[in-house]
């Protein structure tokens, strides 16, 4: 944060962390690199304005295009999930792409808000169109994923926001906008020859101005599947349903996988006999 109040910055690098989210959903080339920006998002968006909670954010791509979820938690891993339908058009963002951002509440309950992209948005400008009507916090924002070919080179971003106690917000305004602009809006090179090295961008786009840092997080590719979660969503299932399936397991395990992270589980015939027995 500048020391005089009116900046905040959040840089990330992601890089790690979106290599791990591709390789578990294997998307296709047109998919790749909004998915690596959605995850960068949801992060820097979780860092920012909810640290404690969980975040997903959503993009609903046009005409059928399919639509990307980003799983942010704060314990410092992320996933994602790819969901398009066979044979879907390339996916396609603008006039009509939906963003949607929802934090998990202590009580259970989801605070969600949505905006509609505008024609040319992309992820980056989704997410400052997010910030400053459903948050109403003056933001300015950028999130890439490099690639060479198919292969992710680096993936990461920042977040800047005009904080509340700025003593003259109009001059903040407009330093953040003109010094953003010129040579921060399009940060793929820079994000490329650094590996989106947070404390790089950090002294650049706060360069000459006094800051203090604040602190600092992990974030990794992770999930929060387990053979328990498995066994529990199949103990919701009808017992006419858990009877078919347990005569399947006569033969061969059951095989159940992870749509997040594509971790196996084999479920066999007495696990799903446990789940038939009757409950004391």
């Amino acid at each position: 944060m500048t020391d005089d109040g009116a900046l905040r910055i959040m840089t990330a690098r992601t890089t790690d962390t979106v290599r791990g989210v591709l390789e578990a959903q294997s998307p296709r080339a047109d998919v790749a690199e909004p998915l690596g920006d959605l995850v960068t998002a949801a992060i820097l968006f979780r860092e920012t304005m909810a640290p404690t909670l969980r975040v997903q954010a959503v993009v609903r791509g046009l005409a059928g295009s399919g639509q990307l979820i980003a799983d942010s938690h704060p314990d410092g891993w992320a996933r994602a999930l790819v969901q398009q339908k066979e044979g879907a058009p390339p996916f396609a963002l603008g006039r009509g792409a939906l963003l949607q951002m929802m934090r998990s509440l202590p009580t259970g309950d989801l605070q969600q808000g949505v905006v509609e992209l505008r024609s040319g948005d992309d992820v980056s400008e989704g997410l400052m169109s997010y910030m400053q009507q459903s948050e109403q916090i003056v933001t300015m924002a950028r999130v890439t994923s490099v690639f060479d070919g198919e292969t992710l080179v680096a993936a990461g971003g920042y977040l800047v926001q005009l904080l509340p106690e700025a003593p003259d917000r109009e001059a903040a305004v407009l330093t953040m906008a003109s010094r953003l602009e010129d040579g921060f809006m399009d940060i793929r090179d820079r994000v490329r020859e650094t590996d989106a090295d947070p404390q790089a961008m950090i002294d650049a786009i706060f360069e000459g101005m006094e800051h203090t840092a604040l602190g600092a997080s992990d974030v990794r590719p992770g999930c929060d599947c387990s053979r328990t979660r498995v066994l529990t969503s199949l103990a919701s299932l009808d017992r006419a349903d858990l009877e078919s399936l347990e005569k399947e397991t006569a033969t061969a395990p059951l095989e159940m996988g992870c749509d997040w992270c594509g971790t196996q589980y084999l479920v066999e015939r007495k696990d799903l006999k446990r789940l038939l027995e009757p409950k004391s």
